[in-house]
């Protein structure tokens, strides 16, 4: 019986090791080899729940093992200390040392705690392998989202006279009179335009169809309010009229309505009358994307 105790004391903790060490490899495994969704599923619960009934073990031993040095006459208050210390801080590395050297005081050989030996050996390769391989992968993740983050796609309003860059997450789609609609769906920013020739209009200028803009969202959203202030910015070569407005329509979440008009030095009878709708707690995650995404605009000069 006192075989098998001893044994205990350098399996478990050997097998827990093992099991902890395969941890990064179980990460790995899901993305590296191909296996079926079902079958990965059931490795993976088989495996938690050896690791858990490992862990109850090991648990369940180092407080027998606690508990009898606290009761072992032959050591002094001062080591016992020390020694529960480490059982707490240490206990897979140091329980089968302390129980083997303090509890049945064997001379302890390295060739009787050989498991134990080739458990640690195990967890220091599986652990540097895993690190190896994972930091590998993460890098190549992050370049990867550094590369699409950098990646742009253009899209043309279907007038053939404005161009817009977007990232690869928004997506053109053929909707009602829009001359451009493009939309993030995951992050809900919709963005849309409308091409005016201004020779064929009523309005004129910029701040006209600005406010023909402002109008149009008082007059059909919930709680309309100014966000932000109107601005003009000039840039080498077009002019951009902005205002931000809050509001929502009917059981929807708060939205930001962001109008900007934008007309080019090139060509300034031609305008073109962008809004892009965010939810208002996303804009301003979202803002200076959309600043690209206006400032990006080209005019298509036609031969």
């Amino acid at each position: 019986m006192e075989n098998v105790k001893k044994s205990y004391y350098t399996i478990f903790p050997a097998l827990l090791m093992i099991f902890v060490a395969l941890i990064p490899l179980m990460s790995i495994l899901s993305d590296v080899v191909k296996l079926t969704s079902l079958l990965f599923f059931i490795i993976k619960i088989l495996y938690v729940v050896i690791l858990f009934l490992l862990l109850i073990v090991n648990v369940v031993l180092l407080f027998l093992l606690m508990k009898e040095i606290v009761k072992c006459n032959d050591i002094s208050k001062g080591k016992k200390t020390i020694l529960l210390i480490l059982l707490v801080l240490f206990s897979l590395i140091v329980m089968p040392y302390i129980y083997h050297k303090y509890i049945l005081k064997d001379i302890v050989k390295p060739n009787s705690l050989i498991i134990y030996f080739i458990a640690i050996v195990f967890l220091a390769f599986v652990f540097a392998f895993g690190y190896r391989v994972y930091n590998k992968k993460i890098n190549e993740e992050i370049q990867k989202q550094k590369e699409l983050e950098a990646k742009r796609v253009t899209y043309i309003e279907k007038n053939n006279q404005f161009s817009f860059d977007f990232k690869t997450s928004y997506k053109q789609k053929e909707v009602g009179e829009y001359d451009l609609y493009v939309k993030d769906k995951k992050r809900n920013i919709v963005f849309t335009t409308f091409t005016y020739d201004t020779s064929r209009y009523e309005q004129k200028t910029i701040e006209e169809y600005l406010l023909k803009g402002v109008a149009d969202i008082e007059a059909t959203k919930e709680n309309a309010k100014i966000y932000k202030e109107k601005k003009l910015t000039e840039l080498e070569d077009k002019k951009v009229y902005e205002i931000v407005y809050e509001g929502k329509v009917e059981k929807s979440d708060p939205c930001i309505y962001r109008i900007s008009v934008i007309q080019f030095n090139s060509n300034p009878e031609l305008i073109e009358y962008v809004v892009t709708v965010s939810l208002k707690e996303d804009y301003p995650s979202l803002e200076k994307e959309i600043n690209e995404i206006i400032n990006s605009v080209k005019i298509i000069q036609n031969e």
